[in-house]
């Protein structure tokens, strides 16, 4: 297929994130593009509620990503919940400008906001297939997909929106992903003229972690414990993490069922992967693996997500793009679910529309930000109370609030000496090992100021 897109005069720009301004304007009118630009195809895998540590069992995922691609290891969900780090991912925000605080109301996303729009209207054949979203209402259709197979959750028997057409799939849902996106992929072939862009959001490893019946038995690597799961004394965590209580054996079983689930994905990504080989497609795609959010499998007692702990916000995260981004290389910057849609839009020379800023950050860009802003909304359907945090290379500080929005706990860890988050150092009752009242007030300004931020310019920038 002939990809449309960047000038060969523009790639080094773009390779050095100088792109920004000069772009097509998205949102008033695209503007004509000259005929030997060439645009690259667009390809996003999503997983649902893989934590890190999960990617042995995804040896072909690996090879694609990891040998051939960027690992981005310290990579974070702004939002560690499905719809709001979506959201992030589609749109480039963070959850206080997105909207989506929880996973009951996806459709307060603004989709005039979203990626899919951008390259849609920037002249690309746009399609997705999987989980858009908790609680999207199914016979709603979804804006600017020329072609879309949607589900809310399920991994058999499930109910789809394909098309336009609502109907009940009895095939394994990642199965029936693959060959979706296989379909697709022929779409885009027929149209030899247009760039794409595919979306692929298996279910999986979400509960109720059901595997494919060819991997029901399948070997995995054994359980190994950690110091977070072991932690005995608690006492310097919020009360609503002290009350929780997840056994081991749920988590042997969580743990077994998420790793088995995740072998379909594998074999969904190399099947894409291999059919973008055969279409002569890879090097000119832009690919990211990703997750919307992490998983606990009993640090601190809990075993869910929704916790400015670093197993729930941290996520695997790879990106390759040939030629353009280097291979088998791990890039340390502090990257996030919002970077994603900057760094298609710098990939593609486009400028979002100005009423919807970017919060976050190309990664062809070589800057990377010091910081980052985590939060969590109020969402009465769960006992986790608001709060934000600032994330470091260093330290995490965490301000957890009320309803009338006042600060109830803080969580202050030295993440070099404390990687595990076992001593809270505001929590402890040794005040000897307290940070200082002069860096405490000012990680909590920060805080203030961060959580009503918008875009990366100006006195209100987003870290």
């Amino acid at each position: 297929m002939r990809a449309v897109g960047v000038r060969a005069g523009a790639a080094a720009a773009i390779l050095f994130g100088s792109l920004g301004v000069g772009g097509a304007r998205v949102g008033g009118g695209t503007a004509p593009r000259a005929a030997e630009e060439v645009l690259p195809n667009v390809l996003i895998f999503v997983t649902d509620d893989q934590r890190t540590g999960t990617m042995g069992v995804m040896r072909e995922t690996l090879d694609w990503f990891d040998r051939r691609g960027v690992e981005y290891p310290r990579a974070v969900a702004t939002t560690p919940v499905c719809c709001p780090s979506r959201a992030s991912i589609m749109t480039g925000r963070y959850t206080h400008n997105h909207g989506v605080e929880n996973n009951h109301s996806p459709q307060t996303l603004d989709e005039r906001s979203t990626v899919q729009r951008y390259l849609q209207e920037a002249g690309y054949l746009t399609a997705i297939t999987g989980k858009i979203f908790n609680n999207w209402p199914l016979q709603t259709e979804p804006r600017y997909w020329d072609r879309w197979s949607v589900q809310t959750q399920g991994y058999d028997y499930t109910k789809f929106n394909i098309d336009g057409r609502v109907e009940r799939v009895e095939e394994y849902t990642t199965d029936f992903l693959a060959e979706r996106a296989l379909e697709y992929l022929r779409y885009f072939e027929r149209r030899d003229a247009s760039p794409w862009f595919l979306y692929v959001a298996p279910y999986a490893p979400h509960g109720p972690f059901k595997p494919a019946d060819r991997h029901r038995r399948a070997r995995v690597p054994a359980w190994t414990s950690n110091p977070a799961y072991e932690e005995a004394d608690r006492s310097d965590k919020p009360p609503f993490v002290q009350s929780q209580h997840v056994s081991g054996l749920r988590v042997r079983k969580n743990r077994e069922g998420q790793l088995r689930t995740l072998l379909a994905v594998d074999e969904l990504v190399a099947t894409v992967m291999e059919q973008l080989g055969k279409d002569g497609e890879r090097n000119g795609t832009l690919a990211f693996f990703v997750s919307d959010n992490g998983f606990f499998w009993g640090e601190h007692g809990v075993g869910d997500k929704r916790l400015p702990y670093l197993q729930a916000v941290n996520v695997p995260f790879y990106a390759r793009w040939p030629d353009r981004l280097p291979s088998g290389v791990a890039d340390g910057r502090l990257a996030a679910n919002v970077d994603i849609t900057p760094t298609i839009l710098e990939a593609a020379g486009l400028v979002p529309d100005p009423e919807f800023p970017l919060d976050g950050r190309s990664l062809l860009a070589p800057d990377a930000r010091d910081h980052i802003l985590l939060e969590y909304p109020f969402d009465e359907a769960t006992e986790v109370p608001p709060w934000a945090a600032y994330l470091d290379e260093r330290r995490q500080y965490t301000e957890y609030y009320g309803l009338d929005g006042e600060v109830t706990y803080r969580e202050f860890y030295d993440l070099k000496d404390d990687p595990w988050q076992l001593l809270n150092l505001l929590g402890d009752a040794d005040e000897a090992n307290d940070p200082s009242e002069t860096e405490i007030a000012r990680l909590s300004v920060t805080l203030a100021r961060e959580r009503r931020c918008v875009g990366t310019e100006g006195a209100d920038a987003c870290p």
